[in-house]
């Protein structure tokens, strides 16, 4: 219990310093949205979401996993202050309407941002690192 309060706490940490720096990112230079393409895992546990389908005029197809495939009921993928935006909205049995606003760091190439869990109605920061597909 003490290892996962520690990890909660590094990742709003990191959390807290990417978005500290995505006020220096309006003057960054626009990113293809293709660029957040790929399987992503969450820091803090087994959740992944996978990004496809990215074309350039914001078409999105992103698929969750806990570790079984959760429905996706609404995927937009936008920009934001110089930063790819990606949200996602979850419809299935425990996640009833929870989302995910998620922004693509590529310094570090993450997506962080915010996790809703509507059933308690509390949002959460969330990290998600690139997998290595092999």
């Amino acid at each position: 219990m003490k290892l996962k309060k520690t990890i909660a706490l590094a990742a709003a940490a990191f959390c807290l310093a990417l978005m500290h720096m995505a006020g220096n990112a309006a003057s960054a230079k626009p990113f293809k949205f293709s660029v957040i393409a790929g399987q992503w895992a969450r820091i803090d546990g087994s959740y992944t979401l996978r990004v496809e389908d990215v074309t350039s005029e914001g078409a999105v197809n992103v698929r969750y996993f806990n570790p079984g495939e959760i429905h996706v009921a609404q995927n937009q993928i936008s920009t934001q202050e110089g930063r790819i935006k990606l949200f996602v909205k979850l419809q299935d049995k425990g996640y009833p309407g929870c989302t995910y606003t998620l922004f693509y760091y590529p310094e570090q190439d993450v997506l962080a941002g915010a996790y809703f869990q509507a059933a308690v109605g509390q949002t959460y920061e969330v990290i998600f690192v690139r997998k290595e597909v092999r």
